[in-house]
């Protein structure tokens, strides 16, 4: 649940297009949030739950994917991605027009993604957030997608890392070093009862949600790349 899980990989890709809040907004230019709990409290509430919980404990999972769809109620995003690690909210067109506003927008998402998983968890997480802003949608669908495919790719690597957590929680020994490779990571699941071709579609893909003045559209199953890049519009 830190940096060794992937999570925080393809966003280093984009760094050259994080903004902050005294930023000024380009005329045309495709504002992106992307919101996630704080990495290190989530390695310690896995932990803490350890001994009454599954493994991997996908309600802590599930409850992520559920702040990250409340956003959708926000009025500012037109699109979510979200899965058990970060969502990414596309900013909706003319929300942000003048210094100050996307800062605004970055702590309204922040707060009410804390507030909806400290509702479902019983317990506050702290939640942060980033800025990006794209020259656009074109540049901003490529990091939804890339975002896509870093979860998909790293999903073994991130489920050994919340296992190791729930070991550490039991008492149990558990290293990063000890799942550097997919062997490693495979085993360390099998051994305790985790079976990666049975975990569910959002594990693997996330969720998303196109979002109107008069509806929400949810999308349980993410389409390939191609297809999924289609579904992000403003």
């Amino acid at each position: 649940m830190n940096d060794l899980n992937g999570t925080n990989a393809p966003w280093r890709g984009f760094s050259a297009f994080q903004v902050f809040g005294d930023h000024v907004p380009m005329s045309g230019f495709v504002l992106v949030a992307r919101i996630y709990a704080d990495p290190a409290a989530m390695v310690r509430l896995l932990a803490s739950r350890a001994q009454a919980s599954m493994p991997l404990d996908p309600e802590v999972a599930m409850a992520c994917v559920r702040a990250g769809l409340g956003l959708a109620r926000s009025g500012a995003a037109s699109f979510l991605y979200t899965n058990a690690d970060e969502t990414i909210a596309l900013i909706r067109s003319g929300v942000v027009e003048e210094v100050g506003q996307s800062l605004s927008v970055h702590d309204q998402l922040v707060s009410l993604y804390a507030a909806r998983l400290a509702r479902v968890l019983g317990q506050e997480v702290p939640v942060f957030g980033d800025i990006y802003e794209f020259p656009n949608i074109t540049v901003a669908r490529r990091a939804y997608v890339t975002a896509l495919e870093a979860l998909e790719d790293s999903t073994p690597l991130r489920c050994s890392i919340r296992l190791g957590a729930q070991l550490q929680g039991r008492g149990e020994p558990f290293h990063h070093s000890m799942v550097e490779s997919l062997e490693e990571q495979t085993a360390l699941l099998e051994a305790n009862g985790v079976d990666m071709e049975a975990l569910p579609t959002w594990w693997w893909r996330g969720v998303a949600a196109s979002v109107t003045a008069d509806s929400i559209d949810l999308h349980e199953e993410i389409p390939a790349s191609d297809a999924f890049a289609e579904l992000v519009t403003l």
